[in-house]
């Protein structure tokens, strides 16, 4: 009964890390790839840390109005390279487009993208576009600036492919070197041992 008990208490200690581990590596994948205030508006954007071709990502957007603001227009530009940055690759998205962003308001949007099966390894960036109108007496002033971040980086999954066969390449030479090792001190005992058993044998 306690050998029971004490596996299932394995069993769920197991379980109970591997939901750790995942969530810890979640929270590693996604983290915050700006943040800026401006004169009256407050952005963040997130991000995947890394990704591979022809995978869907999910880019997260975060518009914050610091005080009263007026006919407010957020853009989210995603760009990168393709044909070792001949060609370019992008995709546009409207993250706010009112008249009236009352203080304290906030826009949250997230957004889908699927990157290129032939997209260049390396960077993908991004840009918020932003135009805004804030109060200042006696009229109201328009405002506009923009963003420019690191979104996330393609992994190059041929040369991941090509390492790791370079690894298994390196661990069975490391094992032939440790099987011919054990190989050679065997065979010098086995000779040690015979040249004393014939030397005790003619005594």
């Amino acid at each position: 009964m306690r050998t029971k008990i004490a596996i299932l208490l394995v069993l769920l200690n197991l379980l109970f890390a591997s939901v750790i581990f995942s969530l810890a590596a979640y929270a590693v994948e996604e983290r915050k790839v700006l943040s800026r205030n401006y004169i009256g508006l407050g952005v963040e954007v997130y991000a995947p840390y890394q990704c591979y071709p022809g995978e869907n990502i999910t880019i997260k957007v975060s518009v914050k109005a610091l005080e009263d603001v007026k006919n407010a227009s957020v853009t989210l530009f995603i760009w990168g390279s393709k044909s070792e940055g001949q060609s370019p690759w992008g995709v546009s998205f409207k993250v706010l487009d009112v008249t009236d962003f009352p203080n304290g308001m906030i826009k949250d949007e997230e957004y889908n993208i699927t990157i290129p099966s032939d997209i260049d390894p390396g960077l993908i960036y991004g840009i918020l576009w932003l135009e805004w109108s804030v109060y200042r007496s006696p009229s109201w002033e328009e405002q506009w600036d923009k963003a420019s971040f690191r979104a996330t980086y393609v992994k190059n999954r041929g040369y991941e492919n090509l390492q790791d066969k370079y690894n298994s390449l390196e661990i069975e030479l490391q094992n032939s070197r440790i099987m011919a090792y054990i190989f050679t001190v065997t065979t010098i005992a086995l000779a040690a041992s015979t040249v004393y058993l014939a030397k005790k044998k003619r005594k």
